[in-house]
């Protein structure tokens, strides 16, 4: 199974140069995208590190018309039922559902797009999510811990608590699509 996307958020240090090192030290097919784009006048500069996708916590003004034309696939973030349609009208092709505490999976019945949960996800909601048709999940730090260089939370345990964690939601992962 292994990882086949990773996010780097524009939030993170030296962002786009982040981008273009995993773009070019990882095999092309996995996908490099950047997350926390709420500027659409940073799409060129995402474009040029090469991402391949571009997550919002939000829906800025003409995101997607702008990602899509770059060739990277927009994925904005949608706080309402309102927010999804918005996005869904404008072309989006797989939505962020942000916070995933506000929503229900009986509000999403009818979507005909691929949509995603983020932000609150946890081990036992996931399961919630993906049986009831996510794309994906957000993989935060409920799921998978706090950041490996936060400074912030110098006495985390990753490598003790957070690791064994995200390696058994892993494991059952790999486990589920087996069995499929």
């Amino acid at each position: 199974m292994g990882c086949t996307a990773i996010e780097v958020t524009l939030d993170s240090n030296e962002a786009f140069q982040v981008v273009e090192k995993l773009r070019r030290d990882l095999d092309e097919h996995v996908l490099i995208g950047v997350g926390t784009l709420t500027d659409t006048t940073q799409v060129n500069a995402c474009v040029s590190a090469g991402a391949q996708f571009a997550l919002s916590p939000i829906h800025p003004t003409d995101m997607v018309a702008r990602c899509h034309a770059e060739g990277i696939l927009a994925i904005p973030g949608v706080a309402t039922p309102a927010q999804l349609d918005v996005a869904i009208a404008d072309g989006v092709l797989l939505a962020k559902l942000f916070p995933s505490t506000e929503w229900t999976s009986d509000q999403l019945a009818s979507v005909d797009i691929p949509w995603m949960p983020v932000g609150g996800v946890d081990e036992h909601s996931m399961w919630t999510w993906l049986d009831a048709g996510a794309w994906c999940v957000g993989m935060g730090s409920n799921l998978c811990g706090s950041d490996l260089d936060s400074m912030e939370h110098p006495s985390a345990n990753w490598a003790g608590v957070e690791e064994q964690r995200a390696r058994g939601i892993f494991m059952e992962l790999q486990r589920q699509r087996d069995v499929e």
